[in-house]
């Protein structure tokens, strides 16, 4: 009975509106769902660092911890309209994202399939005390862990080879 109760609700809603965090927690532990993750990552001479972003205090999964900016894809969304949301997160434009890799998460929130996308930024992002860069090799102690041991180091792995493009013996 609740089921179809439930159904009835969602039928009435519109797909294409944000539904909420309350709602999209709740959806989210019963479906699987799709993220777009956006890793900025700069060189400073011989470092690489990673734009991170601090959870609010309140937040309903990971309060208060560090990650890469990211974004559930809303019904009918494409990659460049999660983009464009995100560039709030940033506070400066994505001027292009190249996908590298997926990750499945399946913790906190339910099964989550990630994308995980190196993004370059036109602009100088929001720095703050919940916007930063930080080296990847010494990241903030709360670090979503996903992020710190999978995503960061995926989009890392394909900013190198961006860098370093193999070399085929001729």
């Amino acid at each position: 009975e609740y089921k179809v109760m439930v159904a009835a609700l969602l039928g009435r809603m519109d797909p294409t509106k944000p539904k909420g965090t309350p709602l999209c927690d709740a959806l989210m532990r019963v479906w699987t769902t799709v993220a777009f993750e956006a890793v900025a990552i700069r060189d400073v001479g011989a470092v690489s660092e990673v734009y991170l972003r601090r959870r609010a205090l309140d937040d309903t999964a990971y309060p208060g911890e560090w990650h890469a900016p990211g974004s559930l894809y809303r019904h009918g969304e494409r990659d460049r309209d999660v983009a464009n949301r995100l560039e709030q997160e940033f506070g400066a434009p994505i001027e292009s994202f190249r996908y590298v890799d997926k990750f499945t998460n399946d913790k906190q929130r339910g099964t989550i399939h990630s994308f995980i996308f190196l993004v370059e930024l036109g602009g100088n992002p929001r720095l703050d005390d919940r916007h930063q860069w930080f080296p990847v090799n010494n990241l903030p102690a709360q670090t979503v862990d996903c992020h710190r041991e999978s995503i960061i180091p995926m989009a890392l792995t394909a900013s190198m080879a961006r860098m370093f493009p193999a070399r085929i013996p001729g």
